[in-house]
């Protein structure tokens, strides 16, 4: 008896309807995720509009200074100045400009998951430099801590702008830094908790790697959250 030959087109096509239903599964669950989140975060942000508002008056002098900036460009040391927020607003410009370009049908939202998922890509990339190169590990995480906190402030930088606020207001560079403040805190603890395993030859460095890129998505969805509870006038 024979059996009729399978079509060479329907794995694709059934793997394209697979991809497509986790895809709207996701959405939903990310959604449902993000509306719970924004109701637990609005009550929270007359506290935190004047934490960041009274630290972007204070750093934004800082960041001019001069000895600050040559003190960034020491090895190590590129941390400071992303830190308090001291990116290329023109570039940010730019780059938000092109996003809504290229995917005019989508929202803030939608546009800030790419720039997530972009950013923690690149971070992934910065990881596991570090973590293929153990002669070179000191100077290569000094590297790898500069590098990361650059692209955390860009990212808050590029969803802020997104979500419809200048990045030439002084309030940017104190959500930078408290963002950064509170997710260096979370990510420590995360950190060290995952250290042993991290430890483990081949398993270890992916792991780090991975944990790298979850913990700047992580940065990102809290400044998505941050800026949607936001109240507009401010």
């Amino acid at each position: 008896m024979t059996h009729p030959s399978p079509d060479p087109d329907s794995n694709p096509h059934r793997l394209a309807a697979v991809t497509q239903v986790l895809q709207a599964l996701i959405t939903v669950v990310d959604e449902a995720t993000a509306n719970t989140t924004n109701r637990l975060m609005a009550p929270l942000q007359p506290w935190l509009a004047g934490i960041t508002t009274g630290v972007g008056r204070v750093v934004s002098p800082l960041a001019h200074l001069a000895w600050l900036e040559s003190l960034s460009l020491m090895p190590g040391m590129r941390w400071l100045l992303a830190a308090l927020g001291q990116v290329n607003v023109t570039a940010v410009g730019q780059e938000v400009d092109r996003l809504r370009q290229q995917y005019p049908e989508e929202g803030a939202r939608a546009l800030a998951q790419r720039v997530m998922a972009d950013t923690a890509l690149r971070a992934a990339g910065i990881g596991l430099a570090t973590n293929l190169a153990p002669p070179a590990a000191l100077a290569l995480t000094l590297v790898d801590m500069g590098a990361i906190a650059a692209l955390q402030a860009d990212m808050i930088y590029r969803i802020a702008t997104l979500y419809g606020y200048s990045p030439q207001v002084s309030d940017r560079r104190g959500e930078v830094l408290t963002i950064w403040l509170l997710s260096s805190s979370a990510s420590s603890l995360i950190k060290s908790g995952t250290s042993v395993v991290e430890l483990l030859p081949g398993l270890g460095a992916a792991l780090g790697v991975a944990i790298d890129a979850a913990l700047i998505y992580s940065v990102g969805y809290f400044a998505c959250r941050y800026y949607e509870t936001k109240p507009r006038s401010s």
